[in-house]
């Protein structure tokens, strides 16, 4: 007779995919990482920025150069980004199309222009490969990755540069990084449609030890408060996956991680424990606040996506408008 966990649903649960792509090595990267969701019934966007050559040479005018030709160069750049992308998703079951953004037309940057053509889409996830700014044709750079987590409309996982995927189907270990705020358990929900009965899943929180408040409040007291706060949150996030159909409650394991009392901080922590693990993917939420010590933004999922080695997950506060700022200047 079959049982509610044996009517699953497909590996990513994820239906409208924008894939942003440049020329790097990266992008490679990222789109051999989205054969995985590209299974049938999938919409999967290529889509590819191409950079305004007025900001790039803002003297232009004035000395009588013709930015036409620029402009068609880099046009013609973020087509064949597509088309070698596409060619990595060509055998998919997945329904794959390409679309170039023209900053020369588009108002903002790099970001903000991904960020409106994905909600546009109704895009319930993002993917993206990041590495080191190298010349003026790639884009996808620490700084842009930076600021799509802050405006991305839906999920994003970013995939480090030189990452190669192992398979093609189901995660086999996925690390949840929970805080105890609302967006933390949002991550918790979305990651865990990436789930099947035969993925392990650690949850993890990190006691910052090498915090320094006590001008304010006594360290020990400070570190009891960390690890109480993790407990709970440790317990809720636990207590949510254990509770869905696609996970098996035994493949299910919590811990407080801590870091270094000196010369350490969360980000690094959390990745020394995913790496032991050797988790295959990290989820975490990028808005959090961490509890006590509310002086803690959402800088350390930033830290994290430019130091992990394996893709991570992203989850963002949905409900910001995505508008161009004035000093935009594309992304550079």
């Amino acid at each position: 007779m079959e049982t509610d966990k044996d009517v699953l649903p497909q590996t990513s649960g994820f239906r409208r995919i924008v894939l942003c792509v440049d020329s790097s090595e990266a992008s490679h990267c990222a789109a051999r990482f989205a054969r995985r969701f590209a299974q049938h019934g999938v919409e999967l966007t290529i889509a590819a920025v191409a950079l305004d050559p007025r900001p790039l040479a803002p003297h232009a005018a004035l000395s009588g150069l013709d930015l036409s030709v620029a402009r068609r160069e880099l046009l013609d750049d973020a087509q064949r980004a597509i088309t070698e992308s596409s060619s990595a998703l060509a055998d998919t079951a997945a329904a794959v199309r390409g679309q170039v953004i023209d900053l020369a037309k588009e108002k903002g940057d790099v970001a903000h222009a991904l960020a409106r053509m994905t909600k546009a889409a109704h895009a319930d996830l993002m993917i993206l490969g990041t590495r080191q700014h190298h010349g003026l044709m790639r884009w996808l750079d620490p700084s842009v990755t930076d600021r799509l987590s802050q405006l991305a409309p839906c999920a994003m996982v970013v995939v480090p540069d030189g990452y190669e995927s192992t398979r093609e189907d189901c995660f086999q270990r996925i690390l949840f990084a929970v805080d105890g705020s609302p967006m933390s358990s949002a991550a918790v929900d979305i990651g865990a449609l990436l789930a099947t009965p035969e993925t392990a899943i650690r949850v993890v929180y990190v006691v910052d030890r090498a915090v320094r408040y006590s001008d304010f409040v006594p360290m020990t007291l400070l570190e009891d408060a960390f690890v109480k706060e993790g407990e709970l949150a440790i317990a809720e996030a636990a207590q949510r996956l254990e509770s869905l159909r696609n996970v098996t409650r035994a493949r299910v394991s919590a811990n407080l991680v801590s870091t270094d009392i000196s010369a350490d901080d969360v980000s690094h922590a959390l990745l020394r424990d995913a790496e032991r693990w050797n988790a295959d993917l990290i989820v975490m939420g990028t808005h959090g606040r961490r509890g006590v010590a509310r002086a803690f933004f959402g800088s350390v999922a930033n830290r994290v996506a430019s130091l992990a080695k394996i893709p991570l997950m992203l989850v963002r506060d949905q409900h910001e408008e995505i508008t161009p700022g004035a000093e935009s200047k594309n992304g550079l």
